[in-house]
């Protein structure tokens, strides 16, 4: 099984046993979307290789003398993909070497069955279990930096297991996890294709990002439950659920007013609605400590951000377009690790990015910036990439416009410059004094991720002259 990453950059991040002919939701465990369903046709007219084949059901795989890991069904808040809870456990595992060359996969799968086969201390017989899983991480970069293979222990192994004799095997004890997947078969005989893996993680990124739902693309699992000589398989893609308890979010919770943080002016037309603070400070991440200003005007909300310490990063003209993207993965790559601590930091929200102006509002520069979480506000970790540095903010006032879903369509940087025109006019009218050559926008929620908020600032022209 070859699997190249390269395509997861474009998504940027159990079953019943009932079958019926023209229904496979009881073999899928889910419900297919229909976009998936006529993307499928149209591929197999051009290239019958691409054809979708419907899976194995996962209760006719697990019984007998196949024997899975403990799971649990979890409710699914979208089509095309199902949830579930795999339960701890103990686990064999190997790594996968590029050394190895187009075999490798074969190699690791040697390495793991010779365990099970009696390659043990023991020289028991354990027997071949299912799914065979095979993890793929991704570097800061994207970059495949790479793999791992594992089965899981029968149940009777779990507790007592003998010690692996052979080179490159460990045990690994897993804690439960939740992860998102997608099935589908293929033909007898066949090695799936690198294509169609490649089209099912697409699918399931898709699915995952109109659900709402957060998850850990950086690192892809595939999952085969079945043998490429058996005459009906099963296969899955995977990621990680990261947060999946977070998604109980109802916007009908909150009005119009609650929603923004301030009571819209008279004449402004009606937009989506944003996602509420309240459902996202302390359910999606850590925020910033904030204190809210009473505000008696229309069209913006007033708040002061509390003195904090924050990890940085210039964005670098030369990167042209690209220059978000890489701002985020420098900063992304500092909580990552890359710092002399090695330490994996917690990603708090907003993603705040503050770009200066001269006197003819012309860009002049920019900043990303991230939170650090509490436990790192008195001692973070020093960055390793001169490019990251760590800021120490004062008590700042600011004012804010809030925004909800942009749309697939949307010119970003059109509404973008609406709201801070908009928010520029209602604080000239309320008569507060602010500092226009600021803009700073916080972007609570990705774009995609179900119900959205990201806010246009102005910083209050005292607090800016307080911090230089």
């Amino acid at each position: 099984m070859k699997l190249s990453l390269i395509l997861l950059l474009a998504t940027i991040v159990l079953v019943t046993a009932g079958k019926k002919k023209s229904e496979p939701q009881a073999d899928l465990g889910y419900k297919e979307c229909p976009e998936h369903k006529d993307n499928y046709k149209k591929e197999a007219k051009k290239n019958k290789k691409m054809k979708w084949i419907k899976p194995k059901a996962l209760s006719d795989v697990c019984p007998g003398e196949h024997r899975c890991p403990a799971h649990e069904v979890l409710p699914s808040t979208g089509c095309g993909f199902g949830v579930r809870e795999i339960g701890a456990g103990n686990w064999i595992s190997t790594p996968v070497f590029d050394s190895e060359g187009d075999s490798k996969y074969v190699e690791a799968y040697k390495r793991l069955a010779f365990y099970l086969t009696g390659g043990n201390e023991d020289g028991t017989d354990i027997g071949i279990t299912v799914p065979l899983i095979v993890q793929t991480n991704l570097d800061e970069n994207f970059k495949e930096e790479g793999s791992s293979m594992s089965l899981h222990l029968p149940a009777e192994y779990q507790k007592t297991h003998p010690a692996p004799t052979g080179e490159d095997v460990e045990i690994e004890e897993w804690e439960d996890i939740v992860v998102y997947y997608r099935a589908f078969g293929y033909s007898k005989g066949k090695e799936v294709p690198e294509e169609i893996w490649m089209r099912e993680f697409i699918n399931l990124g898709e699915s995952l990002t109109n659900a709402g739902l957060k998850y850990y693309f950086w690192r892809a699992i595939t999952g085969s439950f079945s043998d490429q000589s058996d005459a009906k398989q099963r296969h899955e893609v995977m990621y990680i659920a990261r947060r999946h308890d977070y998604y109980d979010y109802n916007g009908d919770d909150f009005s119009l007013e609650e929603a923004h943080g301030y009571e819209e002016c008279e004449g402004f037309p009606e937009t989506v609605k944003p996602k509420a603070i309240e459902g996202i400070c302390g359910a999606d991440a850590e925020c910033p400590e904030v204190e809210d200003v009473e505000n008696e005007n229309c069209g913006f909300g007033v708040r002061i951000i509390k003195a904090g310490k924050w990890v940085s990063t210039e964005m670098l003209e030369e990167d042209g377009e690209q220059k978000w993207v890489n701002a985020f993965i420098r900063l992304f790559g500092y909580i990552y690790g890359e710092n002399d601590e090695e330490a994996e930091i917690a990603m708090t929200i907003p993603v705040i990015t503050k770009t200066f102006m001269n006197r003819d509002f012309e860009n002049i520069g920019s900043i990303m910036h991230f939170y650090l979480p509490s436990e790192y506000q008195d001692s973070p970790p020093t960055p390793t990439n001169e490019l990251v540095e760590i800021e120490e903010w004062i008590d700042t006032k600011t004012y804010y416009r809030a925004i909800g879903d942009y749309g697939a369509d949307a010119d970003v940087m059109a509404i973008w410059k609406k709201e801070f025109k908009d928010l520029g006019k209602v604080l000239s009218d309320a008569g507060e004094n602010f500092y226009p050559h600021v803009a700073v926008t916080a972007t609570f929620t990705r774009p995609g991720f179900g119900d959205q908020r990201h806010e246009a600032i102005f910083l209050s022209r005292d607090a800016d002259e307080e911090s230089e």
